[in-house]
């Protein structure tokens, strides 16, 4: 008996020393989705980490910059297929994860903005709502506009985005009293230029409505006129300097 309680300790501390008592640590699962399917180049991209297991990020942008951050947003300068690296590092493993990220060209648009003055001043007009019509006949009769109403802020101005490239006439109206309002008498503007921003200003006149505000347009013609962004910052400036 007392040959047995030598014996056992010494094989109970003989088969503890063969237990690997060291931690166990799941290996690490490298993902990434990206936040939306279309890029554009210098358009803020965000890349959402969705690895198991990660302590650290090592991001790979393919145009030579990196991230440590676990979720970056990250801009493309130029127009391309990304080959994007995530190299996810947990306690004990590591794993990388690529996707392919493609970066499209930013197609400018045609925009068309508008300063509604009163006629004779530079004194831009708020609260008029503004609307466009690619013919006379339908500008006139008020029918088939061809873009939402717009009304314009305290700085006058309205701003129709992404138009097709040609001529307009553009509706200004504002009522003033039951029987009489502001109206523009011709609106008609150049064929736009394509993919930069139109400049315009039209002026409005107030009249006492007849029932006859078609032939008003007709008959009295006052011109939108072609203007630049540093006029009607500099019309703007000089109108709120005064408020």
């Amino acid at each position: 008996m007392e040959k047995l309680k030598i014996i056992i300790p010494v094989l109970l501390l003989a088969f503890s020393s063969c237990i690997d008592r060291s931690p166990r640590y799941e290996d690490v699962n490298a993902c990434f989705v990206v936040s939306e399917t279309e890029h554009f180049v210098n358009e803020a991209v965000s890349f959402v980490d969705c690895s198991q297991y990660a302590e650290e990020y090592e991001w790979n942008f393919g145009d030579g910059t990196s991230s440590n951050q676990r979720n970056p947003v990250h801009t493309f300068t130029e127009p391309g297929t990304y080959q994007v690296r995530l190299t996810a590092y947990g306690y004990d493993s590591m794993e990388s994860f690529t996707d392919a990220v493609t970066v499209l060209d930013i197609i400018p648009t045609t925009d068309l903005d508008i300063l509604v003055m009163y006629v004779g001043t530079e004194d831009p007009v708020s609260t008029c709502d503004v609307q466009l019509y690619d013919d006379f006949d339908n500008w006139v009769n008020l029918v088939n506009p061809v873009s939402e109403i717009k009304t314009t802020g305290t700085e006058g101005i309205v701003v129709f985005y992404d138009v097709d490239p040609k001529t307009y006439f553009i509706d200004v109206y504002k009522f003033v009293s039951d029987t009489s309002y502001y109206m523009n008498y011709d609106g008609e503007t150049l064929p736009l230029t394509e993919g930069v921003v139109n400049y315009y200003n039209v002026y409005v006149e107030y009249t006492i409505d007849t029932g006859k505000s078609s032939e008003r347009k007709r008959f009295y013609v006052k011109e939108a006129e072609v203007s630049t962004k540093e006029e009607h910052d500099k019309i703007v400036a000089n109108f709120l300097s005064k408020q």
